[in-house]
């Protein structure tokens, strides 16, 4: 595999890659089905100061000064940036990057970048690989059943990009979605709604904490918390998880992807049209609603196996 340049080494996701290529390097006896990888030097970049690069006394982890002077000493360059940066490097590089050298972007919405790739994949003697990790930084390296989505960039190298793939990636669970476009309807579902409820519930309880009704606990977030079941606490777990992730991943999945407000103003249409009939108590149709909406979960989705499953979790 050779020498691994990683831009955007100081961001979480940064970190984490550089993790997994300093096991796969050094054998880690953890790590599966990785015999026939090399990693050889390991090139870091970042605007911001790479911290943990300092708990690594290796000659062969070497902190870069210059993007297009690593690239050229590099085998695979990964991407661990927004996709404004991405698509600017690739653009200012183009001309550095090594014959047969593979590129690997990990960016959360596809539609944009993957032309950047396609272009570059096709007038180039590069194999580029267009991936989303399903997963966040906080997630193992060593052995990991997390997945990663894929999605071809050039139909001419598609063969060998899933074995660059499959080769780099052994031990995860790999998801293939066909074209740029899908992937990024299905993520504005999947990351941008549950991002933006979440953000609204955290928000709404700090506005809760700060209003004269709720004054009567210093510590209101504590107070829901000791008085809470099981559902506050895996929504407030979740909403306060989300709020880990680095500002410029809401901006990508709320502004870059063109299908986040499409998602996002449907989700409002039904909430607006739930608030409607909740506020002239039509109680009807609420019950007509919870009903149906159950109905036709459980046809997909066996929703008595999801309550045994969160009460599993939360006992675990």
């Amino acid at each position: 595999m050779g020498n691994i340049f990683i831009i955007g080494a100081a961001g979480k996701m940064g970190k984490w890659f550089f993790e997994y290529f300093y096991n796969i390097k050094y054998k880690s006896n953890s790590i599966e089905n990785i015999n026939d990888l090399s990693v050889g030097k390991i090139f870091l970049y970042d605007i911001k100061e790479i911290e943990y690069s300092s708990s690594y006394k290796d000659v062969d982890i070497i902190i870069a000064n210059s993007i297009s002077e690593s690239i050229k000493l590099s085998d695979v360059v990964i991407f661990c940036t927004p996709v404004n940066e991405i698509i600017n490097i690739i653009n200012t590089n183009a001309d550095f990057f090594r014959s047969r050298s593979i590129l690997i972007e990990i960016s959360s919405v596809k539609s944009t970048i993957h032309r950047i790739l396609s272009d570059i994949s096709t007038d180039r003697d590069i194999v580029t690989l267009c991936i989303h990790p399903m997963f966040g930084p906080g997630a193992s390296t060593v052995i990991s059943t997390n997945k990663i989505i894929s999605i071809p960039v050039n139909k001419n190298k598609s063969k060998l990009e899933k074995d660059i793939f499959n080769k780099i990636f052994p031990n995860f669970n790999k998801i293939l979605i066909e074209n740029p476009e899908k992937h990024d309807l299905a993520i504005s579902v999947v990351i941008s709604l549950i991002y933006f409820i979440n953000l609204v519930f955290s928000k709404f309880l700090v506005e809760l904490s700060d209003s004269k009704e709720f004054k009567f606990e210093d510590n209101l977030m504590e107070f829901f918390k000791k008085i809470s079941g099981s559902t506050f606490k895996i929504q407030s777990l979740l909403s306060e998880s989300i709020l880990t992730d680095d500002v410029s991943l809401f901006l990508t999945l709320f502004i870059n992807n063109d299908k986040s407000i499409i998602t996002i103003k449907k989700y409002h249409q039904l909430f607006n049209n739930l608030l409607d009939k909740i506020e002239k108590k039509d109680q009807e149709f609420i019950k007509k609603y919870v009903l149906s909406t159950r109905n036709d979960i459980k046809k997909d989705i066996d929703i008595n196996r999801s309550y045994e499953m969160l009460y599993k979790f939360l006992n675990s």
